[in-house]
């Protein structure tokens, strides 16, 4: 990985000297421009089992697959120097995508549909922690997906935010969804992260969930689960202004041993701060060229992905946590190994005990290896 990023920078210093930075935004934000085109087109097969399986289909999925892919391939020589983030993004992007077109052509239908259905959630680790809008969303239609949520969802994910709250806050006007801790949770949970990206100011932010808390039959538990957020935003009124501050304030306000408690039962009033946070760590994290530094960003964001219920095996945080490693860094890259390994622990552990799969065992003895050679 280092030799890759190596060769990444070279490619982006000579695009850069080559040309103007406006010509290479242009680039990018069309390569992006085309990517979202054919998205929005696959979404109405991603979503429709009968649709997807249809051989008159083949032709058109397998069309927008390849632009997609590569708009893919052309990113990493597009994208800002130190964007350490987004290229790893578009790596894990770029690899579902590849292993769907093959799946897809050798007819493993149901397995490739579900690998392009996790394709906005990997696009969204550049999106959604970084706190900026979308300037321009690839449009799609509500009738194209099963709910409001769904559609909300998706929406959410490509940074469209009036759209995506507009969607969650008309899931969340139906009675059953109110008096649901789990479908009414989740969705006041994508509003929160909405209303802190779009008003980013305290006072209006709780203004907003107070109008939620009203809701007729919100569940007793989901208003006072708002009225910890509201507490927890008086914290983001002094917000650490350096990364180090940043990381001490962390530790402090979610204890300096949470990297080993993988079973997290979040503190509501601190989720305004986790989301807050995980947005200046992921804008920080562009603008850095020093590898203790990028190891940081890598293991703290990886953290409060976990806090904030990223605990799957094929997550953000384990892409963040294999690269941390991987930089070779004093204290970070063994927490950052200390951490996955502990998850993997977890996350495949049970009543017969600790059961990893071969390669899995076989990763994890290679990241060990290659950790011990580059400290």
């Amino acid at each position: 990985m280092p030799r890759l990023q190596h060769r990444l920078r070279q490619l982006v210093c000579c695009i850069i000297l080559m040309a103007s930075p406006w010509s290479v935004a242009e680039d990018i934000n069309t390569e992006m421009q085309k990517a979202g085109s054919a998205l929005s087109a696959l979404i109405p097969f991603i979503y429709n089992d009968t649709r997807f399986r249809n051989p008159g289909n083949r032709e058109i999925i397998e069309l927008q697959l390849d632009q997609l892919i590569r708009s893919m391939q052309a990113s990493p020589a597009l994208m800002n120097d130190h964007a350490l983030l987004r290229r790893l993004s578009q790596t894990s992007v770029q690899n579902q995508l590849e292993q769907a077109r093959s799946l897809f052509k050798t007819g493993n239908y149901a397995t490739a549909q579900y690998l392009l259905s996790g394709v906005p959630v990997l696009c969204s680790n550049c999106h959604i922690q970084d706190g900026i809008t979308a300037s321009s969303a690839p449009a799609v239609r509500r009738d194209q997906f099963a709910n409001d949520y769904s559609f909300a969802e998706f929406n959410y994910y490509i940074r469209n935010y009036p759209v995506a709250m507009k969607g969650f806050e008309q899931h969340l006007a139906q009675k059953e969804v109110q008096s649901s801790l789990i479908q009414g949770g989740k969705t006041l949970e994508r509003l929160l992260d909405i209303t802190l990206i779009t008003h980013r100011q305290p006072a209006a932010i709780s203004e907003r969930l107070r109008e939620y808390q009203q809701l007729p039959n919100l569940e007793l538990e989901l208003k006072q689960r708002i009225e910890e957020w509201i507490k927890g935003l008086t914290a983001l009124q002094q917000a650490p202004s350096t990364d180090a501050d940043l990381e001490a304030t962390l530790y402090r306000e979610f204890s300096d041993v949470f990297n080993l408690k993988h079973e997290f039962i979040l503190d509501e009033s601190r989720r305004p701060l986790a989301l807050a946070w995980r947005a200046q760590l992921q804008k920080a994290s562009h603008t850095v060229s020093d590898k203790t530094d990028t190891a940081r960003h890598l293991y703290l964001i990886s953290i409060l992905e976990r806090m904030l219920g990223d605990q799957s095996e094929l997550s953000l945080a384990n892409l963040y946590l294999k690269e941390c490693v991987q930089l070779s860094v004093p204290t970070y890259s063994r927490k950052c190994l200390n951490e996955f390994e502990a998850h993997l622990y977890f996350y495949y552990g049970g009543t017969a005990g600790i059961n990893l799969p071969p390669e899995v065992m076989q990763e994890l003895n290679t990241m060990r290896s290659s950790l011990k050679s580059g400290l």
